[in-house]
């Protein structure tokens, strides 16, 4: 898509959701699939910048106990009909609006990271409310990203209407020593997607994520499991 700059600004998540018009996806995602899949049952989940996921609700139904965290009144409201509590999350002011938050089992940002100036204050932020996270970022070293910049000479196209959706990027070697960085323990590094030659050779992502996979999940521990929360 070619975009017309001088008529994108900056991105209000409620201004979005209005034009957009609010309504949770009908399908879960292949990296909602494997985050619901980890999360046991029972467990206390908050999801942070949910957007309009059906994972939320998928989880409910698992018989964990969810929220939803989000700075767009829109999507709270969106998830009441489900009987999902709503959290005021704004992830720019994060070091704020997090002192009101709970303590989780997991906290969920899913293709959230790549779009804020402020990861690593997020992170830090919110490592104290959870005992895991499971995040997931689109790995900018995915091979057809290499071959946009080595024969078409253009960087990396990550965003739909705007280059200002994604601020930060990693490969998915620069997460992992990032995330050792913000003291987390990856557990697990699962790729939901990528190389694939109609369905064949699937196992070629899992053996070389960082040229193969595309959006990575990874679920990360803050602490030992023997310590409780505060």
């Amino acid at each position: 898509m070619k975009v017309n700059y001088p008529k994108v600004g900056r991105i209000d998540y409620t201004t979005y959701w209005e034009g957009r018009g609010f309504a949770i996806n009908k399908k879960l995602k292949e990296r909602e699939i494997i985050m619901r899949d980890i999360v046991p049952a029972a467990a206390k989940v908050l999801d942070a910048g949910c957007g309009n996921s059906l994972l939320p609700v998928e989880l409910k139904k698992k018989g964990c106990t969810v929220s939803v965290g989000d700075v767009s009144p829109i999507v709270l409201d969106g998830y009441k009909p489900h009987g999902i509590q709503g959290v005021v999350l704004d992830l720019d002011k994060v070091t704020e609006t997090a002192k009101a938050m709970g303590n989780y089992d997991y906290i969920i940002l899913s293709e959230v990271l790549e779009h804020t100036v402020n990861p690593e204050e997020i992170i830090a932020a919110l490592k104290s409310h959870t005992k895991h996270f499971l995040l997931t970022i689109p790995n900018s070293a995915f091979y057809p990203f290499r071959m946009r910049l080595m024969f078409g000479g253009s960087f990396i196209k990550q965003w739909v209407g705007h280059p200002s959706e994604h601020v930060r990027y990693w490969s998915h070697n620069d997460f992992l020593e990032w995330l050792g960085v913000q003291g987390l323990t990856v557990e697990k590094a699962i790729p939901s997607n990528g190389l694939s030659v109609k369905g064949l050779l699937p196992f070629l992502k899992n053996l070389w994520p960082n040229l193969f996979g595309h959006q990575i999940v990874y679920l990360c521990e803050t602490k030992n499991p023997s310590e409780g929360l505060m």
